[in-house]
């Protein structure tokens, strides 16, 4: 409950009203002037009685009024003439039809000292008080004790009709309006013997609704509506619907209130409506400033009004009042008025003294009241074909006049003025009207020249025509001058060929137009330029990075130059300068996608260019425009291809970083089927071998590829044959070749087998015999030992070339075999006696042919050295022997040794037997030819 406040009133009465806004209620009373001394004592007694009794008297209701507009339901009661001075308490209740309990109760407290007999109260319902007839009643309480409840008392008032029943269809609240977001109850009124089939909200169909006999009740929570409201529709099961509008806005909202003057005598005041603008017509929001009415200015949510003021009288309030049907709001603005200046635009501005790079503008005032005003005021221009505009300051009192400096010469320009408040700046002022003028011609700037020069010593003279604002005019023509000679060229040109220009000389070069010739520019002819190391350079988004070292040489900074490769247009060449201390710039203009350049390096020196670096590339690669061409062969089970990109390199479009090759069956169609491998290379012609395939039909697509990506494709198919043919015929052709091969070895061999006998295993020759006549044997040919010492084996008779040989018998140990070492195997001996003929009866000795390898009679050695001839001189063992003295001071012949010595005389036929002196030269174990260069000697006969 809210506070109850009482007026005392003398002599009069007078009702106060107070209202409780979170609970919708109010209370009021009638307040005589009275003696309250006297009341107290006049009522004791009724009192007293009815606290004994323990009830209260009831109050008496006097009236129930309600007020359908707001929906305000207003209760009166008199108090019982024994209750006055005491603090009581009055509990209050509302019904609404067909309900038991009620819809809303309340408990009013009254002050004991206020002496009063009737009461007023009140509450807003939140369901209009057309929808259901509402009723109400009251009690008093005491302390502990409580009267009666009065009997419910119907709410009664204008446009409260609920005893007759509707014939139509009714909607309340009609034409309300709404705070947006919040929630309202709103009612359907069916006649008698009808239903409600269809209730809609912005054509959005209700779908909880509470009935009460023919009353159907729904609440909706509102959202901001149309200028024109949204529809509120109600359809019974028959007959025609009932609609009603419903306006839901918000409260009054301004934006960007301010105020400002523009001639120090008027100030206008404006603002911006909120969102409470969707509410128009009769409910829209309606404005006063400082008490006056505020017309719209007709643009919508904007409103400007203007009051009359003195500029000199300070700071100033002024009072927005912004009211609509939900609420009313008040907004405050202070200032001073020559703190808010906000000038007009300039008028009747012109451009005056206008020379090569200066001009002087003027302009006036609209208002006289400005003219002691101090101002800043700013110049911008624009120059013809720019959008980029420079900004002129300029201050003073009652401005109206700049001068622009620095202007272009012979350029169009574009100015506007605005200015502002100097010493107390708010705001730039308006914009003036824009005004154009052009500047007159001067002398041109330097020409920038440049030469080139071809692998004929043909020199190029290129220079860069004048642009509008280095040419300060309209060009008449170029002169070209060196060593005398002088050559005119129109404005067009920018390009020589001078084949008599030598090397060493200086060119100069100048541009005219109608205010004079420019400054000379001058080049020097190189002498000679060396070659230089082409390397490649990679660009990117059409541009090209090139770095380089300092060089001390360029004491005038460096020149970087560039030309399409292979280019026949010399005069197209582009240059760019680059100051010293630099050793590196960005090319980025003028540069074709897919184009290759070569950029040249030069240093600056007095005696001219000289050629530091080249390099090659592209501003921005692109995909190869051509296929590569392609040949494959079958190898086995593998496909070579060949691949072969010999382009021009201007048709490159980009530096060929490999190629990338797909391949699969014929049969696929799907190329997620394919094999696919990227092979990197920079060759333009190369071969790749695709290794075990099987054999069948297959399709290959081969593209070359730049960092731009792959370009077109070549496409082919080629078809592997079986392989098993392919090894019978390699069997076939390597057996025949080996077959032949035999063939021949064996045919050769056949024609030269007496030759290869001979080399490989040539005739062992018979043993061959020479026996001197003489006794005197040749020192050298004859193995002298001591003949007492020597004791020979039991000789056997045998026959060389049908001779009978026969020697002493005796025994002949350890017998020296001068060059095989010694023989003492016993069983080989026998072995080899066995195999004699058994003609032989005699002694045999070991003769030097080692491949009669027989038992030997092998003395034993002394231990002085052995005397051999001259020539061959084998390495022989010495061994230690007794030798028995057969001579006392010499080595005597073998057979002195013999006492079966045969007669010298005797012949080889005859059975005799015979001295056979040992003798040798070793001999090959394959040829009867002896290893020493002289002859052996038997007897008195040589044997070669």
């Amino acid at each position: 409950m809210s506070g109850v406040q009482f007026f005392p009133v003398k002599y009069r009465q007078r009702n106060a009203l107070y209202e409780d806004k979170s609970k919708n209620h109010f209370f009021s009373m009638s307040e005589p002037f009275v003696n309250e001394r006297m009341i107290s004592s006049l009522l004791l007694m009724p009192l007293l009685v009815n606290t004994v009794q323990g009830l209260l008297n009831t109050p008496q209701i006097k009236a129930v009024q309600g007020d359908t507009k707001p929906r305000r339901i207003n209760v009166t009661w008199m108090d019982d003439p024994s209750l006055v001075g005491e603090q009581l308490f009055y509990d209050i209740e509302i019904y609404n039809t067909g309900q038991k309990n009620p819809v809303h109760n309340d408990s009013v407290k009254i002050r004991p000292e206020l002496a009063v007999k009737e009461w007023n109260w009140s509450w807003i319902s939140p369901l209009p008080l057309e929808c259901l007839q509402h009723s109400a009643r009251l009690r008093v309480r005491h302390d502990n004790i409580v009267s009666n409840w009065t009997d419910l008392r119907n709410v009664t008032g204008p446009g409260l009709y609920y005893s007759s029943p509707v014939d139509e269809v009714k909607i309340y609240p009609v034409d309300d309006i709404v705070m947006a977001g919040s929630k309202k109850m709103f009612c359907c009124i069916i006649p008698n013997g009808k239903t409600l089939k269809e209730s809609t909200y912005n054509r959005a169909e209700i779908k909880h609704l509470t009935s009460v006999g023919q009353t159907y009740i729904f609440e909706l929570t509102m959202q901001a509506s149309r200028a024109g409201g949204d529809d509120l529709v109600c359809t019974p099961n028959e007959g025609d619907g009932e609609g009603a509008s419903v306006f839901v806005g918000y409260s009054p909202q301004v934006h960007n209130f301010t105020c400002e003057t523009r001639n120090l005598v008027d100030f206008e005041c404006s603002w911006r409506q909120g969102k409470d603008k969707n509410l128009s017509g009769i409910r829209a929001t309606k404005y006063t400033l400082n008490g006056s009415p505020v017309e719209s200015t007709g643009k919508e949510g904007t409103y400007r009004w203007t009051i009359s003021i003195n500029s000199n009288q300070g700071e100033v309030p002024w009072t927005l009042t912004a009211r609509n049907d939900l609420s009313e709001t008040s907004f405050v603005y202070t200032a001073n008025p020559r703190h808010r200046v906000y000038l007009p635009a300039p008028q009747t501005l012109q451009a005056s003294s206008v020379n090569s790079t200066n001009a002087r503008l003027e302009w006036q005032w609209p208002d006289a009241n400005l003219s002691s005003l101090p101002m800043k005021c700013e110049v911008l221009r624009l120059r013809h074909n720019s959008e980029e505009g420079m900004v002129r300051n300029a201050t003073g009192i009652n401005l109206h006049s700049v001068t622009l400096h620095d202007l272009h010469p012979y350029t169009s320009y574009l100015v506007r003025v605005r200015c502002a408040a100097a010493e107390h700046f708010w705001k730039w002022g308006n914009w003036s009207k824009e005004v154009s003028f052009q500047t007159k011609e001067d002398i041109p700037d330097d020409v920038d020249v440049w030469m080139s020069v071809d692998s004929n010593r043909n020199i190029f003279v290129v220079w860069k025509k004048l642009s509008v604002e280095k040419s300060h005019g309209n060009i008449i023509a170029y002169q070209l001058s060196w060593g005398g000679s002088q050559l005119t060229f129109s404005r067009t040109q920018h390009c020589y060929m001078g084949s008599r220009i030598s090397a060493g000389n200086s060119i100069n070069i100048t541009a005219s137009n109608s205010a004079g010739p420019s400054q000379p520019s001058t080049i020097m002819v190189p002498l000679h330029q060396a070659d230089v190391e082409t390397v490649r350079v990679s660009g990117s988004k059409g541009a090209v990075e090139l770095s380089w070292a300092q060089r001390p040489a360029a004491s005038c900074g460096y020149v970087v130059d560039w030309l399409p490769v292979n280019s026949q247009h010399k005069c197209d060449i582009k240059w760019k300068k680059i100051p010293a201390g630099h050793n590196s710039t960005r090319i980025e203009s003028e540069l074709k996608d897919g184009v290759r350049y070569t950029f040249s390096l030069y240093a600056c020196t007095s005696s001219g260019p000289k050629l530091l670096q080249k390099w090659e590339g592209y501003g921005q690669e692109q995909v190869p425009n051509e296929a590569p061409r392609v040949h494959a062969v079958q190898d086995g089970p593998d496909v070579v291809v060949t691949l072969n990109m010999e382009i021009l390199p201007e048709n490159q479009k980009g530096f060929i970083q490999g190629y990338v090759l797909h391949y699969s069956l014929s049969s696929h169609k799907d190329m997620e089927q394919y094999k696919r491998e990227k092979v990197w290379s920079d060759e333009t012609t190369m071969q790749k071998r695709i290794r075990n395939l099987l054999a069948d039909k297959y399709k290959f697509s081969i593209s070359a590829f730049t960092s731009a990506g792959e370009g077109p494709a070549a496409r082919f198919d080629i078809k592997l044959n079986s392989q098993t043919y392919q090894i019978i015929v390699y069997s076939t052709v390597s057996l025949g070749v080996i077959i032949t091969l035999v063939l021949l070895t064996t045919l050769l061999c056949y024609q030269k087998r007496t030759w290869l006998k001979d080399k490989v295993y040539p005739d062992i020759p018979a043993p061959q015999l020479v026996f001197s006549d003489s006794k005197v044997m040749y020192n050298d040919q004859l193995l002298k030992l001591p003949a007492e010492h020597v004791e020979c084996l039991m000789a056997f008779p045998m026959k060389i070339n049908n001779v009978n040989l026969k020697v002493t018998n005796g025994v002949m140990h350890n017998v020296y075999s001068p060059l095989y070492g010694n023989v003492t195997d016993s069983q080989q001996s026998q072995a080899a006696a066995d195999d004699l003929s058994p003609d032989v009866v005699a002694s045999s000795f070991l003769f030097d042919n080692p491949t009669y390898n027989r038992h030997a009679c092998v003395p034993e050695l002394v231990d002085a050295p052995l005397e051999t001839t001259e020539g061959y001189k084998p390495q022989l063992p010495i061994v230690s022997s007794h030798l028995d003295p057969c001579s006392a001071s010499s080595y005597q012949d073998l057979d002195q040794c013999n006492p079966l010595q045969p007669s010298r005389d005797s012949h080889l036929e005859s059975d005799d037997y015979i001295a056979v002196s040992v003798v040798g030269s070793p001999a090959s174990v394959s040829s009867s030819q002896p290893l020493l260069g002289e002859p052996y000697k038997y007897g008195h006969g040589q044997h070669t």
